[in-house]
């Protein structure tokens, strides 16, 4: 007969577990002994010490009734009286009913007799008018007082027997636990040698196989999969020799189908990202290239190692970019030429626009990320033969519009000869359009000579409260004459902001400006300044306007943008790009919150002055 390891393992253990059930069995028996034997003491003889001790304390109490009726307290002797001699009763009535050991019955009976006869001498003592003082002093320590230590004596006589017998059932129940104690100590001893015997026999049968597959397994992890476990039984540890060998002979093949599939993927992806006209770059988790096509190599100057990673020391601008990403941040995905980098290649400069992606897995996490850079030298060339076109058209543009403005106002002021009214209307309107379309061309200047990196901007420590007190003197005039409250708040401990003030004002007076156009007569603009962080102070310019609704938000900072239907008011499109820029080129941000018909809320950030050069110079490759 075969036996499996089941029934192997049944045999082994049936003693044990006879053994076990016995031990819980008596246990049970004794616990149940045991409380009976303190239920006994509690049911019964704590019952009765507990009546005895509350009859002294109400007797003591009575007595003390007396001594005040002799001191002339009579309504407190009374009351004290009335109000223990219930309690006495009742405890009493509680030892009678609880009669349990010899000689009990006849002291509670005793009891009785004496308590009554105290009630019969209490009664005639407080018969005894209360002014014949010594007649009560006399009848209480001739008749009262030795009722008292007779009732007290026989309460005690009552309490000693029940607490007697209460140290008796004590040491019963304590000899009980100790007998108790030392047959379980026995038997659990018996029964932990016995365990360990039967451990020892199992374990030749059992553990032996066992701990072959555990090598066996072992050996496969440190990757030798020319593993047999030899199977010497026929029960189920010999099964499962059998299926760990059947698992070691798949495990190889599959390694060896799996090297090839991995090979052919590898050599696939490669040839894949090879085929990218633009440098593409894939890094692992701790940064390191895993991949890198020949226009990675050839233009950020890699060498890379088809067998393991290699180290890649980044662009300046990405490495912070690379590593948000690797940690779990969001993809990069500029879409402005402004943020492209410039590499070299063979003399010739190039501009590559950057986009790193993240590669995750469900399980895993962020496998690593895939650098891709796009080359945008055409479009950049593009953008700054359209800069230098707007420059020279502008330029260009700026003279007649001067001559024509100032003709337009000496014919407004007559000197050439007297007006009609329609010619002054046509006039002034020649004067207005005039006017904007100058503006127009010095924003167009000013945004040129940003991106063209013609200008740079001296900055130096200045506090922010005299930057929005200029803005704010700047612009009261206008506000007063739109019937608009300019509002300022500036917290006194605020530090220093490293900037250019004349730049930073043109932000400012964009900003207010704006919100001066967009909100009505009686509105308020306010201009505020606060400390976000170390490094950083916000301002904010919030006005009580039209607002702004939420599909314009993300478009509001580009050039020439205007939200459509807005008032004759709107300008040119070209304020807010300018002041974006001028705050990107300060190491800061912009940014817009909006409801439409609840205001808007424009806020920039600035850094905080610390010991730098102030010397600082537009980067459009930021």
């Amino acid at each position: 007969m075969i036996q499996t390891l089941r029934i192997r393992l049944m045999i082994g253990l049936a003693p044990l577990l006879a053994v076990i059930v016995g031990l819980g069995v008596w246990a049970i028996a004794m616990f149940q002994r045991l409380g009976g034997n303190i239920d006994v003491i509690l049911r019964e003889n704590y019952a009765s010490v507990l009546a005895a001790e509350n009859m002294k304390d109400a007797l003591e109490r009575m007595d003390s009734s007396f001594l005040f009726a002799i001191t002339g307290r009579e309504e407190r002797a009374r009351s004290q009286f009335n109000t223990h001699r219930p309690v006495f009763e009742r405890n009493l009535k509680r030892e009678r009913n609880n009669v349990t050991l010899p000689g009990e019955q006849e002291l509670a009976d005793d009891l009785t007799k004496l308590y009554g006869e105290y009630v019969d001498l209490a009664n005639r003592f407080f018969a005894i008018d209360p002014s014949r003082r010594d007649d009560r002093e006399a009848f209480y320590f001739s008749g009262l007082l030795p009722k008292f230590v007779a009732i007290k004596r026989q309460a005690d006589r009552v309490l000693d027997i029940n607490q007697k017998n209460m140290e008796e059932m004590d040491h019963n129940a304590r000899n009980a636990a100790q007998a108790s104690i030392r047959v379980m100590a026995a038997a659990v001893v018996g029964a932990t040698l016995f365990g360990i015997l039967t451990a020892l026999l199992l374990s030749r049968s059992i553990l032996e196989p066992i701990r072959s597959v555990t090598l066996a397994a072992r050996d496969i992890a440190r990757g030798n999969l020319d593993q047999v476990v030899p199977a010497t039984t026929r029960d189920e540890l010999g099964e499962l020799a059998a299926a760990f060998n059947a698992m070691t002979r798949t495990i190889r093949e599959f390694r060896q189908e799996g090297t090839a599939r991995l090979v052919r993927a590898r050599r696939t992806a490669q040839a894949t990202i090879d085929s990218f006209p633009d440098p593409v770059v894939v890094v692992d988790p701790s940064g390191l290239v895993e991949l890198a096509n020949p226009a990675a190599c050839r233009m950020l100057g890699l060498q890379t190692n088809s067998r393991e990673p290699a180290p890649w020391n980044p662009p300046e601008s990405l490495e912070d970019v690379i590593a948000d990403v690797l940690r779990g941040g969001a993809d990069f995905m500029p879409n402005r030429i402004e943020a492209s980098i410039l590499v070299r290649e063979g003399g010739q400069e190039r501009h590559l626009l950057p986009r790193v992606l993240a590669i995750r897995d469900e399980v895993e996490g962020t496998l690593g990320a895939a650098v891709v850079m796009i080359d945008v030298t055409r479009f950049r060339l593009l953008d700054e033969l359209k800069s230098d076109m707007v420059s020279t058209v502008g330029h260009e543009l700026k003279t007649p519009l001067t001559s024509i403005l100032m003709a337009v106002h000496l014919l407004l002021e007559e000197t050439v000869g007297s007006l009609a009214p329609k010619q002054v209307e046509l006039l002034l309107a020649a004067r207005h359009d005039s006017e904007r379309l100058l503006a127009m061309v010095d924003d167009l200047l000013d945004l040129t000579r940003i991106e063209q990196e013609r200008s740079t901007a001296i900055a130096r420590g200045v506090h922010p409260g005299i930057l929005i007190s200029k803005a704010i003197e700047r612009s009261e005039s206008r506000a007063r004459d739109v019937g608009v409250t300019l509002e300022a708040e500036i917290p006194g401990d605020i530090p220093d902001v490293l900037a250019d003030p004349d730049r930073v004002g043109h932000v400012f007076d964009n900003l207010i400006g704006n919100a001066l156009d967009h909100t009505d007569r009686g509105g308020r603009v306010r201009v505020n300044a606060e400390q976000i962080h170390e490094n950083f102070i916000r301002f904010c310019v919030q006005d009580d306007g039209e607002g702004i609704a939420s599909e314009h938000l993300p478009r509001i900072f580009d050039k020439f943008y205007r939200v459509p239907g807005r008032s004759e008011r709107t300008g040119d499109g070209l304020g807010l790009a300018i002041a974006r820029r001028i705050v990107e080129e300060h190491g800061g941000t912009i940014a817009v919150e909006s409801k439409l018909g609840r205001g808007a809320t424009f806020s920039f950030t600035l850094p905080v002055d610390a010991p730098r050069d102030n010397k600082m110079t537009t980067n459009a490759q930021a």
